[in-house]
C-alpha cells in the first residue's frame, strides 16, 4: 500500500506542531525555536505496520479504530518532545532520535 507522503506531512504536522515534509525515503521535521531538524528514514511499509499498532493499542483501550495518518501523532510527539539537539534522526520504526 502506498502512502500519500504529502497527506502524512500534513498529518504529522498538524499532531506535531512541527513544520514537516516528506520524500518516498524519509520524512523531515523542522522546528524553527529552538533551530532543530529531525530525518526520519521510514518506508511506506514500516508506516503502515506503525498505523496498525497504533489502531490495536487504541482498541484495547477502548477508543476507535482510525486509519488515519495522524494516528502517527502521538508516538512521533512523544519522541519529538524531550528533543533538545539541534540535529537528529530516527530510522524505521524505532522512533528514538540519535544524535
Amino acid at each position: 500500500m502506498s502512502i500519500d507522503r504529502a497527506e502524512l506531512a500534513n498529518a504529522l504536522a498538524e499532531a506535531t506542531g512541527w513544520s514537516v515534509s516528506a520524500d518516498p525515503h524519509r520524512v523531515t521535521f523542522t522546528n524553527d525555536d529552538p533551530p532543530q531538524v529531525v530525518i526520519w528514514t521510514v518506508t511506506d511499509a514500516e508506516i503502515s505496520q506503525m498505523r496498525y499498532n497504533q489502531n490495536l493499542t487504541s482498541r484495547e483501550a477502548g477508543g476507535r479504530q482510525s486509519a488515519e495518518l495522524g494516528t502517527l501523532g502521538l508516538p512521533l510527539d512523544e519522541a519529538l518532545g524531550p528533543f533538545e539537539g539541534s540535529r537528529g534522526y530516527m530510522d524505521g520504526t524505532d522512533l528514538t532520535i540519535y544524535e
